[in-house]
């Protein structure tokens, strides 16, 4: 998996003009997107424009009149992200995965003469056979046409070595039993995985060796009452509320900022993601709130009620315009904790503060 990324075609960005990305897990497929936007704007100095695209929301038609769509800025280049929604049941195909005749054709006859600084990315988070149709013709494709690449999950030495590496880059040391222990409690998912790698940098500063006390504190932080105070006292936008949850996570059960950090960013990801689904409209209540909040059964009525109630309501209250506000502002006071001498609490109580004052009131469910 990671020899893909040390090609020479990284390197000189001798780019195929397409890829096909598929396996149990395409993660390294994202960041091959990111390492071509890092490596394309920092030897050539030029816009890279990105356009993302869902089939079945999406058709091959309207992605292929894109991709042959000259960009505004001749000098710029243009990555077309095209996913293959992943299946609901493992042994059934989605439609999107037959692609019909005119389809075929309309794809072969871009690739065989596709757009200059056009690369098409198509990306299917799913295992799938030898014999399937859509490999089946994405094989059948002339050579030089579109770079075809299977991603499997990483079990075992191979998911040890994969976090080894990506300590290792970050300028880092981490020992065997510490990736195994890493592991038992993130689980072998590499966008998880790098996730906590990421926290476990910031947390261990100037050290180079990333210890099992480390990750005991970090990742093995996963009792319910932290992330039930923290999401409580967002959820309530009680100012004065928050401030003594912060006090007390940080001073009294000397929770970590960057656990803290993560678990306030993914309150306002996953309240994010409701309104996306919302507008979306493809998907009822119920099933929304069960993609946000898996473990909470509806057994437990009063609680599921209660969540539920306030999940959704602050989703529909919320414009989308301020739920990107809060996350980019909680990306800006991530990167200053990482940065700079300014203190943690300063700079939550600010975000708390303006949070509070803006987030809708109705009910006060939220």
């Amino acid at each position: 998996m990671d020899s893909f990324f040390e090609k020479d075609e990284l390197r000189g960005f001798d780019l195929d003009p397409a890829y096909f990305f598929y396996g149990g897990d395409i993660y390294p497929a994202f960041k091959f997107i990111e390492k071509i936007k890092e490596g394309l704007s920092s030897s050539e100095q030029k816009e890279i424009v990105t356009e993302k695209y869902e089939l079945g929301t999406d058709s091959w038609a309207d992605i292929i009149d894109s991709a042959r769509t000259l960009p505004l800025i001749s000098s710029s280049y243009r990555l077309i992200q095209v996913e293959i929604p992943p299946r609901r049941k493992q042994n059934v195909p989605r439609k999107e995965e037959k692609l019909t005749s005119n389809e075929q054709k309309a794809l072969r006859s871009y690739l065989s003469s596709p757009s200059e600084k056009t690369i098409l990315i198509i990306i299917f988070n799913q295992s799938i056979k030898r014999n399937s149709p859509l490999l089946k013709y994405f094989q059948s494709l002339a050579e030089g046409c579109i770079h075809i690449k299977e991603f499997n999950l990483l079990k075992g030495k191979r998911v040890f070595g994969w976090i080894k590496k990506q300590v290792h880059e970050e300028g880092k040391k981490i020992d065997q039993y510490s990736c195994v222990r890493l592991v038992e409690l993130v689980g072998n998912d590499l966008r998880r995985l790098n996730n906590e790698i990421s926290k476990l940098v910031t947390f261990v500063g100037e050290r180079k060796v990333i210890q099992i006390e480390d990750i005991e504190l970090i990742s093995g932080w996963v009792k319910p009452f932290i992330e039930w105070e923290i999401i409580n006292s967002l959820e309530e936008a009680d100012y004065k509320k928050c401030l003594v949850t912060l006090d007390k996570l940080v001073e009294k059960e000397n929770i970590p900022p960057v656990v803290i950090m993560d678990k306030i960013s993914s309150f306002f990801n996953d309240i994010l993601l409701v309104k996306l689904r919302l507008i979306e409209g493809r998907k009822d209540k119920k099933s929304i709130f069960k993609e946000v909040k898996p473990f909470i059964p509806r057994k437990f009525k009063g609680l599921y009620q209660n969540k539920f109630a306030q999940i959704i309501e602050f989703a529909e209250q919320i414009s989308i315009q301020d739920l990107r506000y809060y996350i980019e502002q909680l990306k800006d006071i991530d990167s200053k904790i990482k940065s700079t001498g300014l203190s943690f609490h300063e700079l939550m109580d600010g975000f708390l503060f303006d949070y509070c004052k803006r987030k809708p009131d109705k009910k006060r469910l939220l």
